[in-house]
């Protein structure tokens, strides 16, 4: 479990607006469980909906990876670094609204990750015992994101 209470903003290289989560629950090893409740005010809200839409969900799931492996960062005393969302299998949201008032749980836990920095993780976001959408979510962890940021251009 977390021994120390970590802020969703300490961890993840994103900045405001773009810091979806609101809490991290807990962090065991290779697991980590973070929420966030849906208000009017909630990035990538839809009034016209009532909410935010589920393909949102890639982006919290992402955002739950990034939590740990800021976390596991921290607790070596090394910088944060930059991952990249490479890609996703079976991404299925029975829904499609994340509901205004509702609090979801999004749920990451990692398969594997190899020397490269290659990893895959079996993602859930609930609402209590709910599930809202289910995915493995690909990501590439770097410690030099310069070097694939300027061999792109």
């Amino acid at each position: 479990m977390v021994k120390e209470q970590y802020k969703v903003a300490d961890v993840i290289p994103h900045s405001s607006p773009m810091v979806l989560l609101d809490n991290i629950i807990e962090q065991h090893n290779d697991e980590l469980s973070a929420e966030i409740t849906i208000s009017e005010s909630s990035r990538f809200f839809e009034r016209e909906y009532g909410g935010v839409p589920c393909w949102v969900g890639i982006e919290y799931m992402a955002q739950a990876i990034a939590a740990l492996a800021g976390i596991h960062s921290k607790q070596k005393n090394e910088a944060i670094k930059l991952g990249f969302l490479l890609g996703t299998r079976k991404y299925n949201m029975p829904g499609k609204i994340f509901e205004v008032g509702e609090t979801y749980q999004i749920k990451v836990k990692q398969l594997y990750m190899d020397d490269s920095g290659l990893a895959s993780f079996d993602c859930r976001i609930l609402n209590g015992n709910l599930l809202c959408v289910q995915a493995k979510l690909n990501v590439f962890e770097t410690d030099d994101a310069q070097q694939i940021l300027e061999t792109n251009k």
